[in-house]
Protein backbone atom coordinates (compact mmCIF):
# COMPACT_ATOMS: atom_id res chain seq x y z
CA UNK A 1 0.00 0.00 0.00
CA UNK A 2 1.35 3.38 -1.03
CA UNK A 3 1.98 5.99 1.93
CA UNK A 4 0.42 9.48 1.58
CA UNK A 5 3.62 12.18 2.17
CA UNK A 6 2.93 15.39 4.07
CA UNK A 7 4.98 18.14 4.78
CA UNK A 8 4.94 19.62 8.22
CA UNK A 9 6.06 23.72 8.13
CA UNK A 10 6.40 25.61 11.59
CA UNK A 11 9.26 27.08 12.67
CA UNK A 12 8.73 26.01 16.19
CA UNK A 13 10.09 21.78 16.54
CA UNK A 14 8.16 20.78 19.45
CA UNK A 15 4.87 21.31 16.98
CA UNK A 16 6.44 19.73 14.35
CA UNK A 17 7.48 16.83 16.17
CA UNK A 18 3.94 17.00 18.14
CA UNK A 19 2.06 16.46 14.45
CA UNK A 20 4.75 14.10 13.09
CA UNK A 21 3.68 11.86 16.19
CA UNK A 22 0.05 12.36 15.83
CA UNK A 23 -0.32 11.60 12.30
CA UNK A 24 2.25 8.31 12.02
CA UNK A 25 -0.06 6.63 14.29
CA UNK A 26 -1.21 5.41 11.03
CA UNK A 27 0.86 3.50 8.73
CA UNK A 28 -0.17 5.05 5.81
CA UNK A 29 1.06 8.54 6.50
CA UNK A 30 4.70 9.73 6.38
CA UNK A 31 5.68 13.06 7.63
CA UNK A 32 8.42 14.86 6.46
CA UNK A 33 9.38 18.52 7.77
CA UNK A 34 10.79 22.36 7.35
CA UNK A 35 10.53 25.01 9.74
CA UNK A 36 10.36 28.03 6.97
CA UNK A 37 8.73 28.45 3.59
CA UNK A 38 11.80 28.22 1.84
CA UNK A 39 12.81 25.13 3.23
CA UNK A 40 9.53 23.69 2.25
CA UNK A 41 9.26 25.20 -1.57
CA UNK A 42 13.10 22.88 -1.92
CA UNK A 43 10.95 20.01 -0.64
CA UNK A 44 7.97 20.26 -2.88
CA UNK A 45 9.82 21.45 -5.77
CA UNK A 46 11.45 17.55 -5.27
CA UNK A 47 8.39 15.97 -5.74
CA UNK A 48 5.98 13.47 -4.20
CA UNK A 49 4.06 15.55 -1.48
CA UNK A 50 0.43 14.76 -1.24
CA UNK A 51 -0.47 17.56 1.71
CA UNK A 52 1.01 20.70 2.93
CA UNK A 53 0.06 21.58 7.04
CA UNK A 54 1.61 24.65 7.70
CA UNK A 55 1.45 26.94 10.65
CA UNK A 56 0.04 30.65 9.69
CA UNK A 57 2.34 32.75 12.07
CA UNK A 58 6.05 31.99 11.02
CA UNK A 59 9.06 34.52 11.33
CA UNK A 60 9.75 36.21 7.74
CA UNK A 61 8.01 34.60 5.62
CA UNK A 62 4.08 33.31 7.14
CA UNK A 63 1.64 30.68 6.10
CA UNK A 64 -0.24 33.02 3.74
CA UNK A 65 3.41 33.78 1.99
CA UNK A 66 3.30 29.89 1.59
CA UNK A 67 0.00 29.34 0.41
CA UNK A 68 0.29 32.31 -2.20
CA UNK A 69 3.61 31.16 -3.49
CA UNK A 70 2.14 27.19 -4.10
CA UNK A 71 -0.84 28.97 -5.97
CA UNK A 72 2.11 29.73 -8.56
CA UNK A 73 4.05 26.84 -8.71
CA UNK A 74 2.06 23.86 -7.26
CA UNK A 75 -1.21 24.98 -7.81
CA UNK A 76 -3.05 21.04 -7.23
CA UNK A 77 -1.78 20.79 -3.66
CA UNK A 78 -3.66 20.97 -1.17
CA UNK A 79 -2.85 22.99 2.23
CA UNK A 80 -3.98 23.33 5.72
CA UNK A 81 -2.90 26.00 8.12
CA UNK A 82 -3.04 25.79 11.67
CA UNK A 83 -3.53 29.14 13.49
CA UNK A 84 -3.08 30.11 17.54
CA UNK A 85 -2.22 33.82 17.38
CA UNK A 86 -4.00 34.44 14.11
CA UNK A 87 -7.32 35.68 13.46
CA UNK A 88 -9.65 33.52 11.97
CA UNK A 89 -10.04 36.46 9.18
CA UNK A 90 -6.25 35.37 8.22
CA UNK A 91 -7.96 31.69 8.33
CA UNK A 92 -10.32 32.61 5.64
CA UNK A 93 -8.40 35.10 4.01
CA UNK A 94 -6.02 31.93 3.45
CA UNK A 95 -8.88 29.82 2.23
CA UNK A 96 -9.51 32.38 -0.39
CA UNK A 97 -6.32 32.07 -1.73
CA UNK A 98 -6.29 28.53 -2.42
CA UNK A 99 -6.02 26.78 1.27
CA UNK A 100 -8.01 23.84 1.62
CA UNK A 101 -8.75 24.13 5.76
CA UNK A 102 -7.58 25.71 8.74
CA UNK A 103 -7.23 24.15 12.45
CA UNK A 104 -7.32 26.11 15.54
CA UNK A 105 -4.47 25.50 18.36
CA UNK A 106 -4.31 23.67 20.60
CA UNK A 107 -4.75 20.45 18.36
CA UNK A 108 -7.30 17.47 19.21
CA UNK A 109 -5.59 14.54 17.95
CA UNK A 110 -8.27 12.81 16.86
CA UNK A 111 -10.06 16.31 15.22
CA UNK A 112 -6.56 16.73 13.56
CA UNK A 113 -6.64 13.28 11.69
CA UNK A 114 -10.11 13.19 10.88
CA UNK A 115 -9.07 16.72 8.72
CA UNK A 116 -6.04 15.27 7.14
CA UNK A 117 -7.66 12.27 5.75
CA UNK A 118 -10.46 13.97 4.33
CA UNK A 119 -7.79 16.82 3.29
CA UNK A 120 -6.18 13.48 1.42
CA UNK A 121 -9.57 11.96 0.23
CA UNK A 122 -10.13 15.39 -1.19
CA UNK A 123 -6.80 15.51 -2.78
CA UNK A 124 -6.88 12.03 -4.41
CA UNK A 125 -10.22 12.63 -5.67
CA UNK A 126 -9.13 16.06 -7.37
CA UNK A 127 -6.48 13.69 -8.88
CA UNK A 128 -8.91 11.54 -10.28
CA UNK A 129 -11.00 14.19 -11.96
CA UNK A 130 -7.86 16.03 -13.13
CA UNK A 131 -6.80 12.61 -14.91
CA UNK A 132 -10.39 11.68 -16.09
CA UNK A 133 -10.05 15.21 -18.03
CA UNK A 134 -6.75 14.84 -19.34
CA UNK A 135 -7.47 11.66 -20.27
CA UNK A 136 -11.08 12.81 -21.87
CA UNK A 137 -9.00 15.71 -23.68
CA UNK A 138 -6.77 13.29 -24.93
CA UNK A 139 -8.64 10.90 -26.68
CA UNK A 140 -10.26 14.09 -28.06
CA UNK A 141 -6.71 15.06 -29.48
CA UNK A 142 -6.67 11.40 -31.00
CA UNK A 143 -9.31 11.55 -32.73
CA UNK A 144 -8.02 15.29 -34.33
CA UNK A 145 -5.02 12.68 -35.05
CA UNK A 146 -7.09 9.91 -36.52
CA UNK A 147 -9.42 12.18 -38.96
CA UNK A 148 -6.51 13.27 -40.48
CA UNK A 149 -5.58 11.36 -43.91
CA UNK A 150 -3.11 13.26 -46.21
CA UNK A 151 0.53 12.62 -44.83
CA UNK A 152 1.77 16.27 -44.91
CA UNK A 153 -1.13 17.80 -43.07
CA UNK A 154 -1.02 14.83 -40.76
CA UNK A 155 3.16 15.15 -39.86
CA UNK A 156 2.01 18.69 -38.67
CA UNK A 157 -1.05 17.65 -36.40
CA UNK A 158 1.07 14.66 -34.47
CA UNK A 159 3.94 17.64 -33.97
CA UNK A 160 1.75 20.56 -33.06
CA UNK A 161 -0.31 18.02 -30.51
CA UNK A 162 2.80 16.78 -29.03
CA UNK A 163 4.21 19.86 -28.04
CA UNK A 164 0.77 20.94 -26.58
CA UNK A 165 0.02 17.83 -24.57
CA UNK A 166 3.54 17.29 -23.23
CA UNK A 167 4.48 21.02 -22.81
CA UNK A 168 7.76 20.73 -24.40
CA UNK A 169 9.52 23.43 -25.71
CA UNK A 170 11.88 23.15 -27.79
CA UNK A 171 11.74 20.20 -30.71
CA UNK A 172 11.76 18.98 -34.42
CA UNK A 173 9.95 15.97 -36.10
CA UNK A 174 12.16 14.03 -39.05
CA UNK A 175 11.13 11.39 -41.92
CA UNK A 176 13.13 8.84 -42.60
CA UNK A 177 13.77 7.97 -46.72
CA UNK A 178 12.71 4.34 -46.26
CA UNK A 179 14.38 4.14 -49.84
CA UNK A 180 17.65 5.35 -48.84
CA UNK A 181 17.81 5.15 -44.99
CA UNK A 182 18.64 9.20 -44.12
CA UNK A 183 16.58 11.43 -42.46
CA UNK A 184 15.41 14.97 -43.21
CA UNK A 185 13.62 17.35 -40.71
CA UNK A 186 10.52 18.75 -41.50
CA UNK A 187 9.20 20.80 -38.67
CA UNK A 188 10.99 22.01 -35.72
CA UNK A 189 9.80 24.22 -33.01
CA UNK A 190 11.86 26.53 -30.46
CA UNK A 191 14.86 26.54 -32.46
CA UNK A 192 16.28 27.18 -36.00
CA UNK A 193 16.77 24.18 -37.65
CA UNK A 194 18.65 25.17 -40.80
CA UNK A 195 21.68 26.45 -37.82
CA UNK A 196 21.52 22.78 -36.32
CA UNK A 197 22.30 21.21 -39.44
CA UNK A 198 21.87 17.20 -38.95
CA UNK A 199 21.19 17.64 -35.63
CA UNK A 200 19.20 14.08 -35.76
CA UNK A 201 21.76 12.50 -37.61
CA UNK A 202 24.30 13.50 -34.23
CA UNK A 203 21.40 12.30 -31.35
CA UNK A 204 21.07 9.12 -33.85
CA UNK A 205 24.76 8.53 -33.68
CA UNK A 206 25.00 9.30 -29.61
CA UNK A 207 22.17 7.48 -28.96
CA UNK A 208 22.01 4.59 -31.74
CA UNK A 209 21.90 1.50 -29.03
CA UNK A 210 18.85 2.61 -27.44
CA UNK A 211 16.89 4.04 -30.87
CA UNK A 212 17.99 1.29 -32.81
CA UNK A 213 14.53 -0.75 -32.23
CA UNK A 214 12.60 2.01 -30.46
CA UNK A 215 8.93 1.52 -30.37
CA UNK A 216 7.59 3.05 -27.52
CA UNK A 217 8.78 6.66 -25.80
CA UNK A 218 12.29 6.99 -24.30
CA UNK A 219 13.86 9.58 -22.05
CA UNK A 220 17.33 9.45 -21.96
CA UNK A 221 18.56 9.03 -18.53
CA UNK A 222 21.71 11.64 -19.09
CA UNK A 223 22.50 14.55 -20.81
CA UNK A 224 23.93 14.79 -24.12
CA UNK A 225 27.29 15.71 -25.56
CA UNK A 226 25.21 17.45 -28.71
CA UNK A 227 24.97 20.95 -28.80
CA UNK A 228 22.28 23.05 -30.17
CA UNK A 229 22.90 26.69 -31.63
CA UNK A 230 19.76 29.14 -30.18
CA UNK A 231 20.16 32.91 -31.07
CA UNK A 232 23.87 33.85 -29.65
CA UNK A 233 24.40 30.93 -27.91
CA UNK A 234 25.49 27.25 -27.70
CA UNK A 235 24.36 24.80 -25.06
CA UNK A 236 24.78 21.09 -24.43
CA UNK A 237 21.17 19.68 -24.53
CA UNK A 238 20.26 18.34 -20.55
CA UNK A 239 17.01 16.32 -21.36
CA UNK A 240 15.34 14.24 -24.66
CA UNK A 241 12.35 12.92 -25.39
CA UNK A 242 12.31 10.49 -28.10
CA UNK A 243 9.09 9.71 -29.72
CA UNK A 244 9.14 6.91 -32.55
CA UNK A 245 6.55 7.09 -35.70
CA UNK A 246 6.53 4.09 -36.80
CA UNK A 247 3.95 2.49 -39.97
CA UNK A 248 3.74 -1.17 -38.79
CA UNK A 249 7.25 -2.61 -38.41
CA UNK A 250 8.89 0.29 -40.27
CA UNK A 251 10.29 3.30 -38.26
CA UNK A 252 9.06 6.31 -40.64
CA UNK A 253 10.21 9.51 -38.08
CA UNK A 254 10.66 10.71 -35.11
CA UNK A 255 9.55 13.49 -32.64
CA UNK A 256 12.29 14.72 -30.82
CA UNK A 257 11.31 16.87 -27.89
CA UNK A 258 15.12 18.55 -25.93
CA UNK A 259 16.14 21.06 -23.03
CA UNK A 260 19.10 22.75 -22.98
CA UNK A 261 18.68 23.65 -18.81
CA UNK A 262 16.97 20.88 -16.70
CA UNK A 263 18.19 18.01 -16.69
CA UNK A 264 14.65 16.61 -15.33
CA UNK A 265 12.65 18.31 -18.10
CA UNK A 266 10.92 14.81 -19.01
CA UNK A 267 9.28 12.76 -16.63
CA UNK A 268 6.55 10.20 -16.16
CA UNK A 269 3.92 12.18 -17.01
CA UNK A 270 5.61 13.47 -20.02
CA UNK A 271 5.82 10.22 -21.14
CA UNK A 272 2.66 9.08 -20.66
CA UNK A 273 1.34 11.35 -22.56
CA UNK A 274 3.49 10.78 -25.37
CA UNK A 275 3.33 7.00 -25.06
CA UNK A 276 -0.55 7.39 -25.96
CA UNK A 277 -0.27 9.90 -28.72
CA UNK A 278 2.55 7.99 -29.84
CA UNK A 279 0.17 5.01 -30.53
CA UNK A 280 -2.06 6.85 -32.44
CA UNK A 281 -0.19 8.71 -34.60
CA UNK A 282 1.19 4.95 -35.58
CA UNK A 283 -2.57 3.73 -36.09
CA UNK A 284 -3.10 7.09 -38.24
CA UNK A 285 0.50 6.73 -40.34
CA UNK A 286 -0.28 3.57 -41.35
CA UNK A 287 -3.78 4.86 -42.45
CA UNK A 288 -2.44 8.01 -44.35
CA UNK A 289 0.21 5.85 -45.85
CA UNK A 290 -1.84 3.80 -47.86
CA UNK A 291 -4.59 6.55 -48.62
CA UNK A 292 -1.47 8.27 -49.92
CA UNK A 293 -0.52 4.99 -52.05
CA UNK A 294 -3.78 4.46 -52.99
CA UNK A 295 -3.56 8.20 -54.62
CA UNK A 296 -0.46 7.64 -56.08
CA UNK A 297 -1.90 4.56 -58.18
CA UNK A 298 -4.19 6.86 -59.31
CA UNK A 299 -2.23 9.75 -60.79
CA UNK A 300 0.35 8.14 -61.42
CA UNK A 301 1.66 5.62 -65.03
CA UNK A 302 1.84 2.05 -64.44
CA UNK A 303 5.13 1.37 -65.99
CA UNK A 304 7.47 4.64 -65.73
CA UNK A 305 5.72 6.11 -61.98
CA UNK A 306 5.53 9.81 -63.56
CA UNK A 307 2.00 11.34 -64.01
CA UNK A 308 -0.39 9.84 -66.09
CA UNK A 309 -2.34 11.48 -68.68
CA UNK A 310 -5.43 12.11 -66.46
CA UNK A 311 -3.77 13.37 -63.86
CA UNK A 312 -1.52 15.75 -66.25
CA UNK A 313 -5.04 17.77 -67.58
CA UNK A 314 -5.24 18.88 -63.68
CA UNK A 315 -1.81 19.54 -63.69
CA UNK A 316 -2.05 21.92 -66.44
CA UNK A 317 -5.36 23.11 -64.84
CA UNK A 318 -3.63 24.53 -62.07
CA UNK A 319 -0.91 26.16 -63.20
CA UNK A 320 -2.89 28.28 -65.56
CA UNK A 321 -4.51 29.19 -62.97
CA UNK A 322 -1.54 30.22 -61.21
CA UNK A 323 0.27 31.50 -64.35
CA UNK A 324 -3.41 33.94 -64.54
CA UNK A 325 -3.36 35.29 -61.34
CA UNK A 326 0.10 36.02 -60.84
CA UNK A 327 0.75 37.48 -64.18
CA UNK A 328 3.35 34.91 -64.63
CA UNK A 329 4.01 32.38 -67.36
CA UNK A 330 4.58 28.63 -68.02
CA UNK A 331 5.33 26.15 -70.75
CA UNK A 332 4.67 22.87 -72.13
CA UNK A 333 7.35 20.51 -73.62
CA UNK A 334 6.18 17.56 -75.97
CA UNK A 335 8.84 14.91 -76.31
CA UNK A 336 8.87 11.32 -78.11
CA UNK A 337 11.45 8.92 -79.13
CA UNK A 338 12.79 9.30 -82.45
CA UNK A 339 12.67 5.90 -84.17
CA UNK A 340 11.69 3.90 -81.25
CA UNK A 341 9.61 1.18 -83.14
CA UNK A 342 13.04 -0.05 -84.11
CA UNK A 343 14.44 -0.55 -80.79
CA UNK A 344 11.17 -2.66 -80.08
CA UNK A 345 11.48 -4.67 -83.19
CA UNK A 346 15.13 -5.06 -82.46
CA UNK A 347 15.45 -5.76 -78.46
CA UNK A 348 11.80 -6.90 -78.17
CA UNK A 349 8.99 -4.90 -75.87
CA UNK A 350 10.29 -5.81 -72.57
CA UNK A 351 13.75 -4.11 -73.03
CA UNK A 352 11.69 -1.43 -74.83
CA UNK A 353 9.59 -0.33 -71.83
CA UNK A 354 12.95 -0.29 -69.59
CA UNK A 355 13.99 2.06 -71.62
CA UNK A 356 10.74 3.95 -71.11
CA UNK A 357 11.60 3.68 -67.45
CA UNK A 358 15.21 4.85 -67.63
CA UNK A 359 14.23 8.04 -70.13
CA UNK A 360 11.38 9.18 -67.24
CA UNK A 361 14.12 9.32 -64.31
CA UNK A 362 15.92 11.46 -66.82
CA UNK A 363 13.54 13.47 -67.35
CA UNK A 364 12.67 13.76 -63.61
CA UNK A 365 16.33 14.59 -63.09
CA UNK A 366 16.59 17.69 -65.59
CA UNK A 367 13.52 19.59 -64.05
CA UNK A 368 12.59 21.00 -61.00
CA UNK A 369 10.67 20.13 -58.24
CA UNK A 370 8.17 21.85 -58.86
CA UNK A 371 7.53 20.98 -62.42
CA UNK A 372 5.77 18.12 -63.55
CA UNK A 373 6.73 15.24 -65.64
CA UNK A 374 3.79 12.72 -67.23
CA UNK A 375 3.64 9.84 -69.37
CA UNK A 376 1.72 11.12 -72.40
CA UNK A 377 1.10 7.81 -74.38
CA UNK A 378 3.45 5.08 -75.88
CA UNK A 379 7.26 6.84 -75.90
CA UNK A 380 5.85 10.47 -75.53
CA UNK A 381 5.83 12.31 -72.86
CA UNK A 382 5.31 16.04 -71.47
CA UNK A 383 6.70 18.42 -69.04
CA UNK A 384 5.20 21.01 -67.57
CA UNK A 385 7.37 24.09 -66.11
CA UNK A 386 5.90 26.41 -63.57
CA UNK A 387 6.99 30.30 -63.72
CA UNK A 388 8.92 29.65 -67.07
CA UNK A 389 8.89 31.55 -70.57
CA UNK A 390 9.72 30.19 -74.20
CA UNK A 391 13.43 31.43 -73.51
CA UNK A 392 14.00 29.30 -70.10
CA UNK A 393 11.44 26.78 -71.53
CA UNK A 394 14.03 26.44 -74.92
CA UNK A 395 16.92 26.20 -72.64
CA UNK A 396 15.52 23.00 -70.46
CA UNK A 397 14.73 21.47 -73.58
CA UNK A 398 17.82 21.68 -74.90
CA UNK A 399 19.51 20.39 -71.59
CA UNK A 400 17.44 17.52 -72.12
CA UNK A 401 17.97 16.57 -75.76
CA UNK A 402 21.77 16.42 -74.98
CA UNK A 403 21.18 14.23 -72.43
CA UNK A 404 19.32 11.49 -74.28
CA UNK A 405 21.93 11.96 -76.98
CA UNK A 406 24.48 11.33 -74.90
CA UNK A 407 23.26 8.77 -72.79
CA UNK A 408 24.16 4.79 -73.15
CA UNK A 409 20.44 3.32 -72.27
CA UNK A 410 20.27 0.00 -70.39
CA UNK A 411 24.40 -0.18 -69.98
CA UNK A 412 23.51 -1.64 -66.29
CA UNK A 413 22.22 -4.83 -68.07
CA UNK A 414 24.67 -5.09 -70.87
CA UNK A 415 23.73 -2.85 -73.15
CA UNK A 416 24.99 0.56 -74.73
CA UNK A 417 21.56 1.66 -76.79
CA UNK A 418 21.78 4.97 -78.25
CA UNK A 419 18.78 7.51 -78.79
CA UNK A 420 17.49 10.60 -79.85
CA UNK A 421 14.46 12.83 -78.85
CA UNK A 422 12.56 15.25 -81.09
CA UNK A 423 11.17 18.50 -78.51
CA UNK A 424 8.07 21.31 -78.84
CA UNK A 425 8.10 24.19 -77.21
CA UNK A 426 4.59 25.94 -76.06
CA UNK A 427 4.31 29.08 -73.47
CA UNK A 428 1.14 30.73 -71.62
CA UNK A 429 0.55 33.42 -73.05
CA UNK A 430 2.90 33.82 -75.48
CA UNK A 431 1.76 30.90 -77.57
CA UNK A 432 -1.65 30.32 -76.42
CA UNK A 433 -3.76 30.89 -73.37
CA UNK A 434 -5.89 27.85 -72.94
CA UNK A 435 -5.09 24.02 -72.31
CA UNK A 436 -5.96 22.45 -75.41
CA UNK A 437 -4.19 25.26 -77.37
CA UNK A 438 -0.88 24.56 -75.32
CA UNK A 439 -0.82 20.93 -76.18
CA UNK A 440 -1.84 21.15 -79.70
CA UNK A 441 1.13 23.96 -80.25
CA UNK A 442 3.36 21.86 -78.51
CA UNK A 443 2.44 18.63 -80.14
CA UNK A 444 2.48 20.42 -83.88
CA UNK A 445 6.43 21.55 -83.10
CA UNK A 446 7.29 17.93 -81.70
CA UNK A 447 6.10 16.48 -84.66
CA UNK A 448 8.06 19.23 -87.06
CA UNK A 449 11.02 17.86 -85.86
CA UNK A 450 10.29 14.15 -85.20
CA UNK A 451 9.35 13.73 -89.06
CA UNK A 452 11.73 16.56 -90.30
CA UNK A 453 15.52 16.62 -88.95
CA UNK A 454 14.79 14.57 -85.14
CA UNK A 455 16.94 14.84 -82.40
CA UNK A 456 15.82 18.88 -82.11
CA UNK A 457 14.16 21.43 -80.45
CA UNK A 458 11.07 23.69 -82.15
CA UNK A 459 9.24 26.17 -80.76
CA UNK A 460 5.23 27.05 -81.61
CA UNK A 461 4.60 30.20 -83.28
CA UNK A 462 2.67 33.16 -81.13
CA UNK A 463 -0.07 33.01 -81.99
CA UNK A 464 -0.48 30.93 -84.63
CA UNK A 465 -0.90 27.31 -85.46
CA UNK A 466 1.72 27.27 -88.01
CA UNK A 467 5.70 26.76 -86.33
CA UNK A 468 8.90 28.32 -86.76
CA UNK A 469 12.09 26.64 -86.03
CA UNK A 470 14.55 24.89 -85.41
CA UNK A 471 15.12 26.26 -81.54
CA UNK A 472 17.79 25.09 -80.31
CA UNK A 473 21.20 27.10 -79.63
CA UNK A 474 21.57 29.10 -83.41
CA UNK A 475 24.65 27.67 -84.60
CA UNK A 476 23.65 23.73 -83.95
CA UNK A 477 20.29 24.36 -84.70
CA UNK A 478 20.52 24.32 -87.92
CA UNK A 479 22.56 21.08 -88.53
CA UNK A 480 20.23 17.90 -88.52
CA UNK A 481 21.17 15.23 -85.61
CA UNK A 482 21.31 11.67 -85.43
Amino acid sequence: MSRSKILVVDDDRFSRTFCRQILEEDDDLHVVEAEDVDGAMEIIRRGGVDLVISDLVMPEKTGLDLVDQLRLEAPGLKTILITGYGTIESAVKAMKMGALDYIRKPLNPVEFKIIVKRALEQAKLAEENKELRNSLKLYDVSSRISRTIEIEELYQVIFDLMIQETGATRGFLYVVNQEHGDSNIILSEGFDADDNEELDRKLFEEFGEQLSNINTPLVTQKPSAVTVRYRSSTDNIQSLLFIPLRNKNDLVGMVVFFDTEKRDAFGDRELRVASFLCEHASAALENAMLYSQAKILTITDDLTNVFNYRYLNNILDRELVRAQRLNSSMSVLFLDLDSFKRVNDHHGHLLGSKILVELAGLLKSAVRKVDAVARYGGDEYIIVLTDTNSKGAMIVAERIRQMVEEHNFLEKEGYNIKLTVSIGVASYPEHGVSKVELLHLADEAMYRGKYGRKNIVYVATPGEHSLNGPAGPARDSEVPRG
